[in-house]
């Protein structure tokens, strides 16, 4: 569920329901479909988490695909492992794992307002042997998997060592346990132990003799680093979000300066928006974690932290200047080339649509003159009119989503962009053949079509340059942010709904062509039409056919970037959207205007459409457009301070 799902439906929902039942209703769901066969593909496609290569780092033998990982406290019976392992993370917690977990567990009390999650004790945890079933199951993981594990003795240790050790790359402990496993190591039992980790809280934390046992086994090399936590209350419930944030972000600075640069300091306290996340980075943390943070900002907070990190890490790497090239060697090149060639066609198609309506050409592959055409019903040309205008202005929005999404996107080295321009024109090439239905093939539309297919190979086989630039990614969940994830919702939707009509009306033109509003407006029967001229309706339904699959290359170009490219800040993509919209909309209803073809069920689809789209926009414009002048402020302190 992205963040556009999350914030506008499931969370109002999901918050109204008792803690335990939402999580496992949230958690069951996703672990379901990650499990599906493609379901991994599925959230992979929608979601576009993964992160950019140049954000993985190297730490004590690890790699981290990114900063950002997953703490162990929203899914500790694994339900959803497999899903978050998609979600753009960087490592995976995992736990607490205990040998006897308890049969009945405390309740769990959330404060929405207050963004906190409290679990009363006892907790829930997992068996040794239930948790390495689970992993082996939904593995292999491709980034680190830590265990938190709580064991209470040396031979409890050894259990839950023995069990794992194969299947985790590090467990996570208290002082005391980490006590247990090293009384282990000293009994010479047989048991491989991966990395470990300590998990410190503030109060723990602030105790000297307590700080200097975890500073001694950093320097006899038995920890890799610590994991600040949150404090346990005195009667052993713990409470996760928002309120512990400042205590935790304090004592990752601290840890930093007494421990040195060498050891691993992971911050995982209160990480709900991508600035508490720079906060802990540029308090020495190395890498953070996010756990209660999914509840109250979304799915999406992993990848907007990753967009964050790679915003600061091209503006402080020196690496932000576009890369060199021949222009003809670049996909963005051959990308807007086919976006200008479709607005010079729909400008002419345009024309020519306004002014004789055929060309000659048309009336030489129908076997019908300009006076034929109008004598077998003289609405006729008035209706094959509204078809070309409403083609044309199709035409327009495909080239201008195209053009924009080359020069701004591509140009820039964002895939997503790349994948939305090939993805609708090779939606809008196969739709080529859709009026072969009735049997019309147009050598002189095969002839362009096969034209702008070549633009479309050369995109594709030209470079994609990486991602050198990028407008300043938001740092907070304000209001700008959440009104967008509805603009976002309505976005989506239109992009789907526009890609279904384009597949009914590609349906339309391949069998009836008319629908019943366009046989009352020109006062005939379908059986008059078809009885008219054997290449009469042909050339009707090529027209009919060639709108559909436009207006589907149309609902790809907009379902895409709404799924993917919605960043704060990029103008360009609302402008895209909304222009190419308008135009499209607007074009249709003047040419239904301008011919008589008043029928409200046939232009209600229009009306709606042009009224969607403008509240969608009018719902993004805040976060899109408009000028954020204390995000430009906060990057600037940042990026200073850096």
């Amino acid at each position: 569920m992205p963040d556009w799902t999350y914030q506008t439906v499931f969370r109002p929902a999901l918050l109204r329901m008792r803690a335990q039942y939402a999580r496992s209703v949230a958690l069951g769901s996703m672990g379901f479909l990650s499990r599906l066969p493609l379901g991994k593909r599925v959230i992979q496609w929608v979601g576009h988490m993964s992160p950019d290569s140049r954000l993985a780092t190297e730490r004590k033998g690890f790699t981290f695909p990114a900063s950002v990982g997953l703490g162990c406290a929203l899914d500790p019976h694994l339900s959803a492992t497999s899903a978050f392992g998609e979600f753009g993370f960087g490592f995976l917690e995992i736990g607490p794992v205990v040998t006897n977990p308890a049969a009945k567990v405390g309740a769990i009390h959330l404060d929405a307002s207050n963004e906190t999650l409290r679990f009363e004790s006892p907790h829930v945890a997992m068996t040794p042997l239930a948790a390495n079933e689970r992993l082996q199951k939904d593995g292999p993981f491709r980034l680190p998997i830590f265990a938190r594990i709580e064991p209470s003795s040396s031979d409890e240790a050894a259990q839950i060592v023995s069990v794992l050790s194969g299947s985790v790359d590090g467990f996570v402990v208290t002082l005391d346990g980490l006590e247990a496993l090293l009384e282990m190591c000293d009994d010479k039992l047989s048991v491989q132990i991966p990395a470990l980790f300590v998990a410190m809280d503030a109060i723990t934390w602030r105790d000297k003799r307590q700080r200097e046992r975890c500073a001694q086994a950093i320097a006899d090399e038995s920890l890799c680093g610590i994991v600040v936590v949150e404090s346990e209350e005195e009667n052993s419930a713990r409470q996760i979000g928002k309120a512990g944030f400042g205590e935790a972000l304090e004592t990752v600075r601290l840890a930093r300066i007494e421990l040195g640069p060498q050891p691993i300091v992971i911050g995982s306290v209160g990480v709900h928006s991508p600035a508490d996340a720079l906060d802990y980075i540029e308090a020495g943390a190395d890498l953070v974690q996010v756990d209660s943070g999914l509840v109250f900002a979304g799915p999406g907070l992993p990848k907007r932290i990753n967009e964050t990190l790679l915003y600061r890490q091209l503006m402080t790497g020196g690496d932000s200047e576009p890369p060199t090239g021949r222009v003809g060697s670049q996909s963005w090149f051959w990308a807007m080339l086919m976006g200008l060639s479709m607005i010079i066609g729909g400008i002419m198609a345009m024309i020519v649509a306004t002014t004789r309506v055929v060309l000659p050409y048309d009336e030489l592959m129908a076997g019908l003159t300009l006076e034929q055409l109008a004598a077998v019903n003289d609405r006729l040309l008035s209706f094959m009119r509204h078809d070309r205008v409403t083609l044309s202005g199709t035409m327009l929005a495909v080239g201008i989503i195209y053009v924009t999404l080359a020069w701004w996107g591509i140009r820039r080295g964002v895939r997503w962009a790349f994948v939305a321009v090939t993805a609708s024109a090779l939606a809008g090439f196969f739709s080529f053949f859709s009026f072969l239905g009735f049997g019309y093939f147009d050598p002189f539309h095969a002839f362009v079509t096969v034209i702008l297919f070549q633009f479309l190979l050369l995109t594709i086989h030209a470079c994609m340059t990486p991602r050198h630039q990028m407008e300043a990614p938001d740092l907070w969940n304000d209001r700008r942010w959440k009104a967008n994830q509805w603009g976002q919702l309505l976005f989506v939707i239109h992009g789907a709904v526009l890609i279904a009509a384009g597949l009914v009306i590609s349906a339309v033109g391949m069998t009836t062509v008319f629908v019943h509003e366009d046989l009352e407006f020109m006062h005939t029967t379908a059986e008059d039409l078809f009885g008219a001229h054997p290449q009469l309706v042909p050339l009707v339904a090529h027209d009919r056919a060639s709108f559909g699959g436009m207006l589907l290359a149309c609902g790809v170009a907009t379902l895409l970037p709404a799924l993917w490219g919605f960043r704060r800040g990029q103008a360009w993509l609302w402008w895209a959207l909304m222009l190419a919209g308008s135009i499209a909309y607007i074009s249709t209803m003047l040419v239904h205007w301008t011919v008589g073809y008043h029928s409200l069920k046939h232009l209600l689809p229009a009306y709606g459409g042009l009224a969607w789209l403008w509240v969608a926009g009018m719902s993004s414009y805040w976060f899109l457009v408009a000028r954020d002048r204390d995000l430009e402020a906060e990057w600037a302190r940042r990026l200073t301070r850096k």
